[in-house]
């Protein structure tokens, strides 16, 4: 296939993804029930997997929302794997002491919203780059729920009561309150980004931050307002983890930040901000949990899954990177 060819395939794959920014995650996702609805039917549709399957997208989907609005707004969050095991032990902790659940969850959500105001001031009122800014409070907020968990010893952090475990176990209408939540959320979110002004100012500094300057779009709050959210849902994804798994662990959220991200750029959304949806970050999250569901399935070895999802990572950026490098040529930035 020649340079020319090449170009229209890209930008008919981005003529539709514009228009329909999930349409390449549903599809995915789509083509993933299929082929293992027809290989492995008895082992993918039986109950124990399928509940495995929702309470696996609800958490790193509620996060996956967050990245979205961020990664719109031409900014991200690679602390967030860290946040989640940090508002889980948090609330972990306030349980053992004896607080009750909505004091636990109150305390454990307000961990997430502090590192994600700090990480807010520090990117938009001191001008460190996220990516700089994102790693360090990623080490240092993983550090600090490791040497607690450590200095916890075997006794860790559970016991917890009935009510705090129902966040990650309970179900209505059959179906897990945690997934409940995410289709909650994500329609709060979409009805934000499609029909509120504030939305619409997320598209327009993604998309020209001079320009949404210039007309009096106060960036920076927006911003940080934008990372204090991602710090709260990291959080609340954090404890109904434990919640499910009736403990604190010290492996919680860990390389979910690249999941997370992977699945916002599958869904349609790109680094350099400016488009993407919440539909398709919900369709990209459930695209990596069933990709991870047929390893498992199919029984892949370990390090052949750490090649495949090596390999979906580079795919994702380097498509999204050349579709942008087109869309400046075409506007003549480049």
């Amino acid at each position: 296939m020649n340079t020319a060819k090449l170009k229209n395939a890209a930008r008919t794959l981005r003529s539709i993804a514009g228009r329909r920014p999930e349409s390449i995650s549903l599809a995915l996702c789509i083509i993933m029930v299929l082929l293992l609805g027809i290989t492995v039917p008895r082992y993918f549709f039986s109950s124990h997997n399928l509940n495995s399957l929702a309470t696996a997208t609800a958490p790193e989907g509620i996060v996956a929302l967050g990245m979205m609005m961020l990664l719109i707004s031409g900014a991200f969050d690679l602390s967030v794997g860290s946040v989640m095991c940090l508002g889980g032990l948090v609330a972990a902790i306030a349980l053992t002491a004896g607080f009750s659940t909505p004091v636990a969850l109150v305390l454990g959500l307000g961990s997430g919203l502090l590192i994600g105001t700090l990480n807010g001031f520090i990117i938009e009122v001191a001008g460190v780059n996220p990516l700089i800014t994102t790693i360090g409070m990623m080490y240092i907020v993983r550090g600090i729920t490791e040497i607690t968990l450590v200095k916890r010893g075997k006794a860790g952090y559970g016991n917890f009561p009935a009510s705090f475990r129902a966040l990650g176990q309970g179900k209505i209408l059959g179906i897990p309150f945690m997934l409940w939540l995410l289709v909650v959320l994500a329609l709060i979110f979409a009805v934000i980004l499609l029909w509120r002004r504030s939305g619409r100012r997320i598209y327009f500094i993604g998309g020209n931050e001079s320009a949404a300057i210039a007309m009096g779009v106060n960036k920076r709050r927006l911003r940080i307002i934008l990372f204090m959210l991602i710090g709260v849902l990291a959080a609340l994804a954090g404890i109904l983890i434990n919640a499910r798994a009736g403990t604190a662990n010290r492996y919680t959220g860990q390389n979910s930040h690249l999941n997370v991200i992977i699945a916002c750029i599958i869904g349609g959304g790109s680094l350099a901000g400016g488009k993407g949806n919440i539909p398709g970050a919900v369709f990209g999250i459930l695209f990596l949990v069933l990709l991870n569901n047929a390893f498992n399935l199919y029984e892949v070895n370990q390090h052949v899954q750490s090649l495949v999802n090596g390999l979906v990572l580079l795919a994702v950026v380097v498509v999204d990177g050349y579709m942008n490098i087109l869309k400046r040529r075409e506007l003549g930035k480049e």
